[in-house]
């Protein structure tokens, strides 16, 4: 009778190592997935940062030349235009100077008309 009670357990334990085999197997496969699915996940990922490393290289590039140009352009203006800038308004100057001295001597002029003028009235109308 021992022996009929030990060969069943037996039996049941083998029964269990089975269905624990299965269980294993399970795992093992679940596993499998996960990590192929980890790893193309982690391949899509390394491949948006290469293009996201690739359109900062691009900008960086781009705004490299967008600073050399705009320190070109900052150059030509101090070099080239900010003297012919600054000339006009040495003429601006000179030309409001010109018509301020003008307006004098016009002012100047029609005093001394004025002046003339009513001296030959005087003189014609016999004052003294």
């Amino acid at each position: 009778m021992a022996d009929d009670s030990t060969q069943r357990d037996i039996g049941r334990i083998e029964g269990r190592l089975d269905g624990i085999d299965d269980q294993l197997a399970a795992i093992h496969q679940l596993l499998k997935e996960q990590n192929v699915a980890s790893s193309e996940s982690r391949k899509a990922l390394y491949e948006r940062v290469g293009a996201i490393e690739t359109d900062i290289k691009i900008s960086a590039g781009i705004d490299a030349q967008v600073r050399e140009r705009l320190d070109a352009f900052d150059v030509k203006l101090t070099d080239e235009v900010m003297p012919t800038i600054n000339e006009v308004r040495r003429w601006k100057v000179a030309g409001v100077t010109v018509i301020t001295m003008a307006g004098f001597a016009g002012a100047s002029i029609a005093g001394v008309v004025v002046w003339a003028w009513d001296v030959i009235v005087q003189k014609w109308s016999g004052g003294p």
